[in-house]
């Protein structure tokens, strides 16, 4: 379920990022045009030099005629609903749970109670559309019966991942990716070639520009490369450390919203982030006994969590305190609404909980959502806008507090090449299995090798 309040997370209006200076310098033109240095990169060992200029045709992808698309029964209309609750997704642009945004041609939809060319309705009598989410409902007194099977005709324009790959000799070319609504990857590359850049298609109607080309940057783990001392772990987990390092028996609850309860990847249990921190975790400490527990609710913060009563589905005291953990993770993107002084409020309560049973806790900072929730301009962009997480910083720094950081890895994707927005497997707010795999990273960022 996707919680709405995610819509509240409202920081200040974030622009595109600059071009990084160790990735090949590249320009967008009009129409459609790249252009490809002079400059030079080096990546995965391959030095990429180009004297003069490279001019790249780029060709986005063809658009996509469906015809006679069986929907089955619509659903009668809300307008008053939220987005895509209104309707139904039509079925090529439905993704998990939700559709992909942006991507239909509205003046070529036809809905019709039969295949073929006759018994074509008419929007505004018996039926209605979201063209910006593509879902239609049935309205009341109209020529569609409520059970009655209907299909549709329409167009629409695909997603797509294309790479600017060279050769050795610097030969530049233009590599197509496949198309899709939703999760598309960059085209796999022959022996030989080095990924300098991909173009992004988002399937809208947004003039080609700046915003389509994503970098190759050589220099996006660098930082992070540099850094020594103590690990995380042993500064701020260091009871849940010990025991790992000692074999003794471990216990981790793992407590959050839809994402902690597979988002993403639904009922896919070994791709859930926190499935895959456990097999990592018993990887690096093969020793020791460890138990993991989930306590999730799909759409729900975590006050909603702790406001559920006790005994019921969601209660919080049997799902995580009870455990006796050694380790809490907490993961809500849907806690995003929450300013600097709601979350020294909330996460201060819940902390002291926690600690109040003996158990150490890790704040994991939340995955992008689609940018318009964000209120950012641009998809590409290298410090997370959303107030939340910047309290959640502050808060954990104050109080001494392991963090785990998901948001940076997420704000680093755009520098790899990879439109975050790809890994959205419902184009909102669920990640998809590499997603979740960026959890477990964060994760084990914290713990230091053995």
């Amino acid at each position: 379920m996707v919680m709405w309040m995610a819509v509240l997370a409202l920081g200040a209006a974030v622009g595109a990022a600059e071009w990084p200076e160790a990735a090949m310098p590249m320009r967008a033109e009009a129409p459609d045009r790249i252009v490809v240095g002079p400059g030079a990169t080096e990546l995965d060992g391959v030095r990429i030099a180009l004297d003069a200029p490279v001019v790249l045709q780029a060709t986005p992808p063809t658009p996509v005629d469906v015809v006679d698309e069986p929907q089955g029964a619509l659903p009668v209309w809300r307008p008053e609903a939220n987005a895509f609750w209104k309707g139904r997704p039509l079925r090529a642009l439905a993704t998990q749970e939700c559709s992909a945004t942006g991507l239909l041609l509205p003046e070529t939809l036809r809905i019709k109670t039969a295949p073929g060319e006759d018994a074509v309705c008419a929007r505004g009598v018996d039926y209605e559309l979201d063209a910006f989410w593509a879902v239609v409902g049935r309205l009341e007194g109209g020529a569609i019966a409520a059970d009655a099977e209907v299909y549709a005709d329409y167009t629409f324009r695909p997603m797509r991942i294309d790479t600017i790959a060279a050769d050795a000799d610097g030969v530049v070319q233009l590599i197509p990716g496949e198309a899709g609504v939703c999760i598309v990857y960059p085209p796999q590359l022959a022996e030989g070639l080095t990924a300098l850049a991909n173009v992004f298609w988002d399937g809208t109607d947004a003039p080609f520009g700046e915003e389509n080309l994503y970098p190759i940057d050589p220099a996006v783990d660098a930082a992070a490369a540099r850094e020594e001392g103590p690990s995380i772990a042993e500064r701020l987990l260091p009871r849940t450390l010990a025991k790992l390092r000692a074999g003794e028996p471990v216990t981790i609850v793992a407590w959050g919203d839809s994402v902690t309860n597979g988002g993403g990847v639904n009922a896919d249990r070994d791709a859930w982030y926190q499935h895959q921190f456990l097999r990592l975790l018993e990887a690096r400490f093969p020793e020791t006994p460890i138990t993991l527990h989930t306590a999730a609710w799909g759409g729900a913060s975590s006050r909603q969590y702790l406001d559920s009563p006790k005994g019921s589905e969601h209660d919080f005291e049997r799902d995580v305190l009870d455990r006796k953990p050694d380790l809490v993770t907490i993961e809500f993107v849907n806690d995003a609404y929450l300013d600097e002084a709601g979350v020294r409020r909330e996460y201060g309560a819940i902390l002291d909980m926690i600690q109040g049973v003996g158990a150490e806790v890790v704040l994991i900072t939340p995955h992008l959502v689609r940018p318009d929730w964000m209120q950012a301009e641009s998809a590409k962009f290298d410090d997370d806008p959303r107030p939340y997480v910047q309290a959640l910083r502050a808060f954990a720094a104050e109080r001494g507090v392991a963090v785990a950081e998901a948001s940076e890895l997420w704000c680093k994707l755009w520098r790899r090449g990879i439109p975050y927005v790809t890994l959205l497997a419902n184009s909102i707010n669920h990640p998809d299995e590499r997603g979740h795999r960026m959890f477990a990273e964060a994760l084990m960022a914290l713990f230091p090798e053995e």
